[in-house]
């Protein structure tokens, strides 16, 4: 997956504390502010919620490991051309070796998910049009059309 900033239209840009009640206002916010701007429907809605809620828990549990005192860095962009909003969550975390091993390659397939680890990773793939890690595993980038 490229990612091309140039034609980029930033909805969003924020570091917010590792609190989960926090978060949980953050993509309320989010949402209200996307419903508003873009006019979506229910399901697109709640797949972006579903998103968002994935990669925040993920950075807070496992990127900052719960340590309020560490950040998560959103940001939101959106691009015309294609209609596709991107999602860039980083944690302060120190990453993990090898992100795509968590992302079951039997997903499309259809077959169960029996192993927890990685299960979120493996919703927020299946709810998106693209997903991608940078090489130290702290940082994910996922995009939606819309």
């Amino acid at each position: 997956m490229v990612v091309d900033y140039s034609q980029d239209q930033r909805i969003y840009s924020q570091d917010i504390m590792t609190d989960t009640y926090g978060v949980c206002q953050e993509v309320k916010d989010i949402l209200r502010e996307l419903s508003d701007r873009f006019s979506l429907a229910y399901e697109q809605c709640f797949d972006i919620k579903i998103i968002l809620s994935e990669l925040l828990q993920n950075a807070i549990k496992h990127g900052n490991k719960c340590d309020t005192n560490k950040k998560i860095h959103i940001d939101i962009w959106f691009k015309e051309q294609s209609k596709t909003l991107g999602i860039r969550i980083k944690d302060q975390g120190h990453g993990f070796d090898s992100p795509p091993k968590y992302i079951s390659k039997n997903l499309s397939e259809g077959e169960p998910m029996l192993n927890e680890s990685g299960r979120g990773l493996n919703i927020v793939k299946a709810l998106s049009d693209g997903i991608k890690f940078n090489t130290e595993g702290n940082t994910i980038t996922v995009l939606k059309k819309i």
